[in-house]
């Protein structure tokens, strides 16, 4: 009997600890959703918001942008700059592989030349191209030995430049910058489409599953050069598209966070949610625009961009579609890498200019108002960017008279489409990669950019960003943005729209997540209190 009481004492015993264990380790389980599955984990080819996302979660490079904009160092130690500014040499902490390998100097120069291999499949190679001989080399005019590039031993890593690039040091915080292990470089290229809880990386968080089109899982990595400030064992991320089923839910707190570009709120649960004062939003460094064709008829006419570009209502836009406190684009450059300083280089919503640049354009086409052609307007598809589309063609018919048809087509292919120019014109969302307003005009420096959708070509304009780049005083190189920017504007190969916030709910017991200027959301400090 007596033994018999010892038997079910010490199973009763066994039974509490392993009912304790478990809430003790899922307490610490963040629940968050992707709205399309990300492209990559690779963060050589890495520039949707998802993989980006993620990848910032799975690896590290030498830098780390902050919640305000600052840089700080992550896997570097310490750093030194020559005195002509062209010379970087980054001395790395003892940091690890997930697998318990060594992270080395010759991980980020393997990773970095492959990236600008011509034959590498990345649309964020020019990132890359401050560094001496980078751009020769992703054009294939000259080998990748030549290139800036140079691991002097396991823990010195030394960059040239090709001149002063007094915005290098963020550009090394994008994930861009970051390493694979030395052996991935030499694997074969889609290596990353087929990864999953083998996925050897170097950030706060490791792979742990990844089910296609279902869910990913990403633990505590213990191996992190940073491990005992992550708080969180776990972020289990589903992968649902419909932005109404995700937002339930949250409702029925299985999700701890929505909103952001990862996972919009519906736009019918708006109203409610702010009349209770449940949304938080945070200016980032994004910009909303339509992009025109410029090679495509009738857009290659300047009065026929601005007679659309003068027709479209941004009050009308933000106060009944996006709703999220946003501010009315009258430039490209969204005002927080302007240090908040906003600038207007055109005139929001002026219904008798765009009339009067929609006639002249007709006399300088030799067309009748009938016979005017129909046109298509893409975007991608979510709810918020069809509802754009659609009040954007009810503004254009009601102030230019112009019937146009839209066409929603899924992420992959709607960006694959104005890379290849394949389209009339577009609506096109869009952040900055690293800290600097440089980022987002650089992208129509050269007709051949990735990112150059419109086809924009101006001399002057490439000069004054060449220019800028030469600057040691950081007044004189704002004021030439700023002309270039005019330049950009006066040409309209895109009628911005509106700034970016980043709008989204969270629980009130999960504390301290971050989001960065750039939009990335970042759960390596965060916690479920």
């Amino acid at each position: 009997m007596f033994k018999n009481l010892i038997t079910l004492s010490l199973l009763l015993l066994c039974i509490g600890c392993q009912k304790k264990m478990p809430q003790k380790l899922d307490k610490q389980i963040l629940r968050i959703n992707f709205c399309y599955q990300p492209f990559t984990v690779d963060p050589r080819k890495c520039s949707d918001p998802a993989s980006c996302i993620l990848n910032f979660m799975l690896y590290e490079g030498l830098t780390h942008l902050e919640p305000d904009g600052s840089i700080s160092l992550s896997t570097a130690k310490s750093y030194s700059v020559s005195p002509d500014k062209k010379r970087y040499t980054f001395f790395l902490k003892k940091t690890f592989w997930s697998d318990g390998t060594p992270v080395s100097a010759y991980d980020f120069e393997a990773s970095w030349k492959s990236l600008l291999d011509p034959n590498f499949p990345s649309t964020t190679a020019h990132l890359l191209y401050p560094i001496k001989n980078a751009k020769a080399a992703r054009e294939n005019k000259v080998s990748l030995e030549q290139v800036g590039i140079y691991a002097k031993d396991d823990k010195t890593l030394i960059i040239d430049l090709e001149k002063p690039t007094p915005y290098f040091l963020k550009l090394t915080s994008f994930c861009t910058y970051y390493p694979v292990p030395k052996e991935k470089t030499a694997m074969e290229m889609i290596w990353d489409e087929k990864s999953g809880d083998h996925l050897i990386s170097n950030g706060p968080f490791r792979m742990k599953k990844w089910r296609r089109n279902d869910h990913i899982i990403v633990k505590k990595n213990s191996l992190f050069w940073n491990a005992k400030d992550v708080k969180l064992n776990r972020i289990f991320i589903t992968l649902i598209q419909d932005e109404s089923t995700a937002f339930k839910l949250y409702e029925q707190d299985k999700l701890d966070w929505i909103g952001g570009f990862i996972s919009p709120i519906p736009l019918d649960a708006l109203p409610s949610l702010i009349s209770q004062k449940l949304i938080k939003h945070k200016q980032v460094a994004g910009t909303s625009f339509c992009a025109f064709n410029l090679n495509c008829f009738p857009f290659s006419n300047l009065n026929i961009r601005k007679a659309f570009s003068y027709a479209i209502n941004r009050k009308e836009i933000i106060e009944n579609i996006s709703q999220m406190n946003e501010k009315a684009a009258t430039s490209l450059v969204p005002p927080v890498l302007r240090g908040k300083k906003d600038l207007s280089f055109f005139s929001d919503y002026a219904p008798i200019l765009a009339k009067e640049h929609f006639e002249k354009g007709l006399e300088e086409l030799g067309l009748d108002r009938k016979d005017f052609p129909k046109l298509t307007y893409s975007y991608f598809a979510s709810e918020l960017q069809r509802n754009l589309a659609i009040i954007l063609q009810q503004q254009w018919k009601e102030v230019l008279g112009i019937s146009v048809d839209i066409q929603k087509r899924e992420l992959k292919v709607f960006f694959d489409q104005l890379r290849k120019k394949n389209f009339e014109f577009a609506q096109v969302s869009w952040i900055s990669q690293y800290f600097d307003q440089i980022n987002i005009l650089e992208r129509f420096k050269h007709l051949d950019s990735c990112k150059n959708y419109p086809g924009f070509h101006d001399p002057e304009y490439t000069e004054l960003l060449e220019e800028s780049a030469n600057q040691t005083n950081e007044n004189r190189r704002q004021l030439l943005l700023e002309r270039a920017e005019k330049i950009l504007i006066a040409a309209l190969p895109i009628a911005p729209m509106f700034y970016f916030n980043v709008s989204y709910l969270h629980k009130p017991y999960l504390k301290n997540f971050d989001i960065s200027p750039i939009g990335d959301i970042q759960f390596r400090h965060a916690y479920k209190d």
